[in-house]
C-alpha cells in the first residue's frame, strides 16, 4: 500500500511539472531531473519545430494529454504540427488549419497594441474558447491521426462538418450563453472586422450573421472560413 501511494504521489508530481520550459536549466532545477520527460519540451523546441517538439506532440496526442498545452500560442503551434502531419499522410480535412488560423487571431488579445483595447473578460473568454475547443477536439484529432483510412473529397468535408458542428453547438455554446453583453458585443465586432479590428481580418471572412447563434456561427465556419483556409493554406 505504501509503495502504491509513493508511486501515485510521484505520478502527480511529474504530471504537475509537465509543460513548456524556458530552458533545460530551469527544468533541471524545478524537477530535479536531467532529461525531459516524454510530455515536456523547451520553448526553443516549439519555436524551431524541433524533433523533440514533434515527438512530444505525437506522444501527447496518442496518450490523451491536451492539458499539457497551456497557452493559445502552444495550441496554435500544435495545430500547425498536426495539420502538417496529417497532410503528409494524404488527408484533405481543413478544420486543423481553421483552428490554427483562429488561434493565430486569438493570440492577438495579448499582443500590443490590441491588448490595450481589449478587456480582461474578453481575454478570459478567448482563452476559455481556445482551451475548450482544443481539449474536446483532442480525441477526434487522435482518431484521425491514427486512422488507416485517408480522408479525401466528400469524406474530408464530412469530417470537417462533423467537428465544426460539435464545436459550435456543443463545445463553445455554453461560453456564448454565459457571456456578458459587453464582451459579446466586442467579440462580434472583432469577428465582423468593425473599426480597429478590420486591420487584421480579410473582408471575405468577416462574419455577416449573429455570433451568439450557433447555427449562424456554424454556417459561417463551414462556408466562408473553411473555403478561405483551404485556399490560404495551400
Amino acid at each position: 500500500m505504501k509503495q502504491f501511494l509513493f508511486l501515485f504521489i510521484c505520478s502527480i508530481s511529474i504530471s504537475a511539472f509537465s509543460k513548456e520550459w524556458k530552458s533545460l536549466q530551469q527544468y533541471k532545477e524545478e524537477t530535479k531531473q536531467n532529461i525531459l520527460s516524454e510530455k515536456d519540451w523547451l520553448h526553443s523546441d516549439r519555436k524551431q519545430n524541433s524533433l523533440i517538439w514533434q515527438q512530444v506532440n505525437s506522444y501527447n496526442l496518442q496518450n490523451n494529454f491536451p492539458e499539457e498545452y497551456q497557452t493559445i500560442k502552444q495550441r496554435r503551434d500544435f495545430y500547425l504540427w498536426y495539420y502538417t502531419e496529417i497532410g503528409q499522410k494524404g488527408h484533405e480535412v481543413v478544420w486543423p488549419k481553421m483552428a490554427h488560423f483562429i488561434s493565430n487571431k486569438l493570440r492577438l488579445v495579448t499582443v500590443f497594441p490590441y491588448t490595450l483595447f481589449i478587456t480582461k473578460n474578453v481575454k478570459k473568454y478567448s482563452y476559455q474558447g481556445s482551451e475548450t475547443v482544443f481539449n474536446n477536439a483532442f480525441l477526434d484529432m487522435k482518431a484521425l491521426y491514427l486512422s488507416e483510412e485517408i480522408l479525401k473529397g466528400n469524406k474530408a468535408v464530412e469530417w470537417d462538418e462533423a467537428i465544426l458542428h460539435k464545436e459550435q453547438y456543443d463545445w463553445i455554446e455554453g461560453i456564448y450563453k454565459n457571456m456578458d453583453a459587453k464582451s459579446l458585443k466586442t467579440i462580434e465586432r472583432m469577428a465582423k472586422g468593425k473599426g480597429f479590428y478590420s486591420i487584421k481580418l480579410a473582408k471575405e471572412i468577416r462574419l455577416q450573421g449573429d455570433i451568439s447563434k450557433a447555427n449562424e456561427r456554424y454556417d459561417y465556419a463551414v462556408h466562408a472560413l473553411r473555403a478561405y483556409c483551404k485556399k490560404g493554406y495551400e
